[in-house]
């Protein structure tokens, strides 16, 4: 993979537009050349490919289709993966290629916890909607769907059942789990909940990955960030600029503290344990979410972590490259399933179609 400046990236980004943006006929899209021997998968809600990323990494699955509405999120998969990505709303989505496995992770920001005005008529709630039309025209063998952990505690849990119900509804047995990917080897504290389908017609039970950590052997900060460097012409990793109360602030939080650790006339009306968190060296990271970086900063240096260094949390290898603004690149890792997580669960997926000859 090449390096890039800023001047290419930008021109490889209007380049990139032209690839399968809001094509309308999406019938007509190349589709990638199917082998025999592998599986085939059509994601949906694909965003910079983080989830594809570990199925792709198996080696035993074929993503022959994939969708996305951010058009930066497009672009950076079409120039990392491949250009099967259609950019279109979902909604649109007609006649998609028949699969043995659908995946995605509908937009989550409304049932997070992290959202105090979260409800589950948030619009943004209902995208969960349209994956499921998708999934009852097209019935794939088994489908999994990914979202926050705290889609499962909304109205008491009655949200949940009610998005699993529906589902269902589809011609499925439903399975789901809280996943935790710091115990899949990712240097991240992140739980996420995974909903598997199986169709109904096959009679076989679907078995959740079990951590591959032992004890508290977990990937740390120091593995991820420290150990490795990272080139200076990385096109990601560009340290943003502090304001002069930061840099103060920032004297005062050690590895692992926030402003909480700062004194009271040094803080502002944010989450306390949230706002300016400094990683910790020998730990695992905070969640990774889309805040441009701002609630990130370096264990031993006095700035924000970069968005390469997001991704690495994330498990994105070096060579992927994020197009768009430094907020949407940040909205791109932080809405990314970790690539090591994705990997276990593709591998428990291959291992449900093996041993049931499907």
């Amino acid at each position: 993979m090449k390096q890039y400046t800023i001047r290419q990236l930008n021109e490889d980004s209007n380049n990139l537009a032209k690839l399968n943006i809001n094509n309308e006929h999406h019938k007509t899209v190349s589709l990638k050349k199917i082998s025999n021997e592998k599986l085939t998968v059509v994601s949906l809600f694909s965003g910079s490919g983080g989830l594809d990323l570990g199925f792709l990494a198996t080696n035993n699955f074929d993503i022959i289709f994939a969708n996305d509405f951010n058009k930066d999120a497009c672009k950076t998969y079409a120039h990392n993966i491949g250009n099967h990505i259609i950019c279109d709303d979902i909604s649109n989505l007609k006649d998609l290629p028949q699969t043995d496995i659908m995946i995605g992770g509908p937009p989550c920001q409304g049932f997070s916890t992290g959202n105090p005005g979260r409800s589950f008529d948030d619009p943004r709630n209902q995208l969960f909607k349209e994956y499921a039309r998708i999934i009852n025209q097209g019935k794939p063998k088994l489908f999994l769907m990914e979202n926050v952990s705290g889609m499962t505690t909304m109205q008491n849990g009655k949200a949940f059942e009610l998005i699993k119900k529906e589902l269902a509804e589809c011609g499925y047995i439903i399975y789901d789990k809280i996943l935790n990917a710091k115990d899949f080897g990712v240097p991240q504290n992140r739980r996420r909940v995974f909903i598997i389908g199986v169709r109904e017609d096959i009679k076989a039970k679907f078995h959740f990955p079990d951590s591959i950590v032992e004890g508290q052997n977990y990937n740390t900060i120091r593995d991820t960030i420290i150990n490795k460097s990272i080139p200076d012409n990385d096109p990601n990793h560009i340290v943003g600029k502090l304001t002069e109360l930061n840099k103060v602030r920032l004297k005062f939080i050690p590895q692992g503290g926030s402003m909480k650790d700062c004194p009271p006339n040094l803080r502002n009306h944010s989450d306390l344990k949230r706002a300016m968190r400094r990683l910790d060296l020998d730990n695992v990271s905070y969640t990774i979410v889309h805040n441009n970086c701002d609630h990130y900063y370096h264990p031993t240096e006095d700035r924000r972590i970069t968005i390469r260094e997001m991704a690495r949390i994330q498990q994105y290898p070096d060579n992927h490259v994020f197009f768009g603004s430094k907020s949407e690149q940040s909205k791109q890792v932080g809405n990314s399933v970790p690539i090591g997580l994705g990997k276990v669960m593709a591998e428990a997926i291959l291992k449900f179609f093996k041993e049931n000859n499907l």
